[in-house]
């Protein structure tokens, strides 16, 4: 492999061990996970299993722009929401929230947390907006591949909040220096969120997509390799929008998604490839403005209720009941 170990070395099993110790994903969350991707379960059974505990289900009526203010949230609600959102987005929307809410009931500075939750939506938001151009990716997938790698970022933030911020601070998670990373987190983060989305519920394969990507490993005798280069192929599209670009420097990246690519010499370009140019170009410019994955409608109200809690001795994973924000 390019990165000069295997999978079995000590920091695959330190990565495990952080997203263990970190994550706490709720014991329903990865049977929910696997049925949805494995085209598994009905909107109708998905519904009903929601009802079990530690499910951010609140973050599903935001996601598709129901309005919700206090009180328990019904069922009808929950079957308007999925009906809007379809199961797999469903359950990845939950998953991230999930990832958020165990990253703010740590209690990090608004100035690492605010920004790594930014980009991390805006690379979610683009992935989607991808997704739903490439059939054969689709916004569910598009939107997991976004989420991915800023979400090992997010536990180590957990697992060592001060030596990740004087990390991050310096180096905006993108550092290629593998001696410190490890030093500092005995892992990579692209291990991290490896791990964590095989701990989703996500299997093998996804793990396997998202750590050759994200690590740029060597898979050429993986079986199943297609998938793999499919998954990657989507990573760099992604991150070559995000960048400004038209496309991705990847000769291979570019084949894949040849749709995606302007004909030398053409006059204008398709209307999909408008479209899509236009809503990164959006994001680029604003970050994205999508907040179904925060506890409150903003983030200036979270960055308040963060403090607040932390002042009172705050305590429980409700982050509206029986809590007072306190005036501007």
């Amino acid at each position: 492999m390019e990165r000069g170990h295997d999978l079995q070395d000590d920091s695959w099993s330190h990565a495990s061990a952080i997203v263990a110790s970190t994550a706490r994903i709720p014991s329903n969350l990865p049977h929910l996970v696997r049925a949805c991707w494995n085209d598994l379960i009905a909107p109708a059974e998905f519904v009903r299993l929601l009802a079990g505990p530690g499910l951010p289900t609140r973050s599903l009526l935001s996601a598709a722009q129901i309005p919700k203010l206090d009180g328990p949230i019904k069922q009808p609600e929950l079957y308007a929401a999925v009906d809007i959102l379809g199961v797999k987005a469903s359950s990845i929307i939950l998953a991230i929230n999930c990832i958020c809410e165990r990253t703010l009931n740590s209690g990090p500075a608004t100035r690492i947390w605010a920004p790594l939750f930014k980009e991390m939506m805006s690379e979610i938001e683009i992935g989607y907006h991808l997704g739903t151009t490439i059939e054969q990716v689709g916004h569910e997938r598009g939107m997991l591949i976004g989420f991915s790698r800023l979400a090992g970022l997010a536990l180590l933030l957990i697992k060592s909040p001060k030596a990740f911020t004087k990390w991050y601070e310096r180096t905006q998670g993108k550092s290629d220096d593998r001696t410190e990373i490890l030093s500092v987190f005995g892992c990579e983060p692209y291990q991290v969120s490896a791990m964590l989305m095989q701990q989703l519920g996500l299997g093998a394969e996804v793990a396997l997509a998202t750590a050759s990507t994200l690590g740029d490993l060597d898979t050429t005798v993986v079986e199943r390799e297609p998938i793999l280069h499919t998954w990657r192929a989507t990573y760099l599209w992604l991150h070559a929008l995000k960048d400004g670009n038209d496309a991705p420097s990847c000769e291979t990246a570019r084949a894949t998604f040849a749709e995606l690519c302007v004909a030398p010499g053409a006059r204008g370009i398709p209307e999909h490839l408008a479209i899509l140019q236009e809503q990164v170009a959006e994001v680029r410019q604003n970050q994205s403005l999508w907040t179904w994955h925060l506890p409150l409608p903003s983030y200036e109200e979270t960055a308040q209720a963060i403090v607040y809690r932390a002042k009172s001795n705050a305590s429980g994973t409700s982050w509206t009941k029986g809590l007072v924000l306190p005036e501007r």
